[in-house]
């Protein structure tokens, strides 16, 4: 029987083959898309490199010829001006009716400096005018017996539920209205003794009336002159009486009244009257001025002396102002006049504006802030403003004399210096460049220094708005020294 051959056995017996050789899977298409890139690209940059180079090198040679002076390559030639425009004067041209129009050039007249400038906002607050406050004092020592109300009247029940109430704190009040009354022991000896007095100076009068009608001998002439010494005493104290209620400020309608009640003495009604003693004690406090109650230090049954103050007692009207000068301002403030007039202004309504003045500028400078207080006034007439406010204050600085205000149109500036071209005479077609000095800027106009010397600009002379530009850039291609040959 044949042998059988399995063919692994076969395989492993048999000597190994030679490795075969892989290939590689084909190329997809962007693959080959890159490779003709690299082929097509690489050239490509080879010749961009070396332009550049020569580039390079030809610009480095152009650098050193023009350092070294051997490039001779032609300087552009200066920009021709317009048909007919020439320089007759250093910074003057002479432009021809035809240009004017076709360049557009137009003027206005200059004019005097007339717009104020206000300085940096001050910061500062509201208080009560210490000219417009007052504390109100009893002239003699006693005891309240009762409160004005808020109606005109008095009260002795300032706790009342029902009626007018007593006054307080923030009340109003009008001149003269009664705010309290005190009952003065004082003043009833003091109104007692003028009755006395007069009544004293009635007697010595008589006496010396019936002295007088006596026949000479029968009375010695020494009696005679002792009654008129004693007359002279009773009209020296009711003098010195009158003179004291008038320097304790009781009314002299009230005084006048003792003086009629004592000159009736001897009548019954003159007695009823001294007896009654309803009013003989009574001292009326009344308010000096119309105004707000800002302290109230008293009430019914208090026992007051004339150093105590009962009310206190502000117009507010017109209120005071302290607002901090920055010390930078100060030179500004101090040349003007007084009053300065300011704008008071309230950071909570900015709708607001008030018209007030500043009076007075501290002497002293806060060492921190760097500022001085000054004070002055603001006109409060219907109360809509409160002490300790903050407000910011405005201060219009008026123009220096001599100061000339142009159109901003009119003003060329290249950020080192500022010219205006000006028309001398507006009969002749010539436009001049000036030199000016800006002090200071509005949306619309700027101010101009004074002129001085071959510059700025006069009030009334014209000015050109339109075409400045063109004139200026005329003037920058002749250059500043070489004329400008007719055309």
């Amino acid at each position: 029987m044949p042998e059988t051959l399995h063919p692994v056995a076969d395989v492993a017996a048999s000597p190994s083959p030679l490795p075969a050789r892989v290939s590689p899977p084909p190329p997809k298409g962007g693959s080959q898309l890159v490779r003709w890139g690299r082929r097509v690209l690489g050239p490509l940059a080879v010749v961009a490199l070396a332009v550049v180079a020569l580039a390079g090198t030809a610009l480095t040679w152009q650098a050193y010829q023009h350092r070294n002076g051997t490039d001779s390559a032609p300087t552009p030639p200066p920009a021709k001006p317009p048909c007919g425009v020439e320089r007759v004067a250093e910074d003057v041209l002479s432009v021809p009716p035809d240009v004017v129009r076709s360049l557009g050039i137009k003027t206005t007249p200059a004019k005097a400096a007339d717009r104020p400038r206000n300085l940096p906002a001050l910061q500062g607050t509201l208080g009560w005018d210490i000219n417009r406050l007052t504390r109100v004092y009893s002239p003699f020592p006693g005891i309240v017996v009762s409160l004005g109300t808020t109606d005109g009247g008095e009260t002795e029940k300032p706790f009342a539920d029902a009626g007018p109430r007593a006054l307080q704190n923030g009340d109003r009040v009008e001149a003269n209205q009664l705010i309290a009354i005190v009952w003065s022991k004082d003043l009833g000896e003091k109104k007692s003794e003028l009755i006395e007095t007069v009544s004293q100076l009635k007697v010595n009068q008589d006496t010396l009336g019936r002295l007088k009608t006596l026949t000479e001998g029968i009375v010695e002439r020494k009696r005679v002159v002792e009654a008129e010494a004693a007359v002279r005493q009773s009209e020296n104290a009711v003098a010195r009486a009158v003179d004291t209620l008038r320097a304790w400020r009781l009314p002299e309608s009230e005084i006048q009244a003792i003086l009629k009640e004592a000159e009736n003495l001897g009548s019954g009604d003159a007695r009823r009257d001294l007896t009654s003693g309803k009013s003989w004690a009574r001292v009326e406090i009344r308010a000096p001025f119309a105004g707000v109650i800002l302290e109230k230090n008293t009430n019914v049954r208090n026992v007051v002396d004339t150093n105590t103050p009962l009310f206190q007692v502000a117009d507010l009207t017109r209120l005071a102002v302290w607002a901090q000068v920055y010390e930078n301002d100060l030179a500004i403030l101090q040349k003007l006049p007084r009053p300065i007039a300011w704008e008071v202004r309230l950071p909570s309504r900015p709708e607001f504006r008030a018209a007030g003045r500043l009076e007075q500028i501290g002497p002293i400078i806060d060492p921190v802030q760097r500022t001085a207080l000054a004070s002055g006034t603001v006109d409060n007439p219907d109360g809509s403003l409160r002490v300790g406010q903050l407000v910011t204050v405005t201060v219009a600085v008026p123009p220096a004399a001599g100061e000339v205000e142009i159109p901003t149109a009119a003003l060329i500036e290249d950020g080192k210096d500022s010219v205006v071209f000006v028309r001398p005479d507006p009969a002749a077609p010539r436009y001049a460049r000036r030199p000016v000095t800006v002090v200071r800027r509005y949306y619309d106009v700027v101010y101009l220094a004074p002129t001085s010397a071959g510059g700025g600009v006069r009030p009334g002379e014209e000015v050109v708005v339109g075409g400045a530009l063109q004139l200026n850039q005329v003037l920058a291609d002749a250059g500043s020294n070489s004329p400008i040959p007719a055309q």
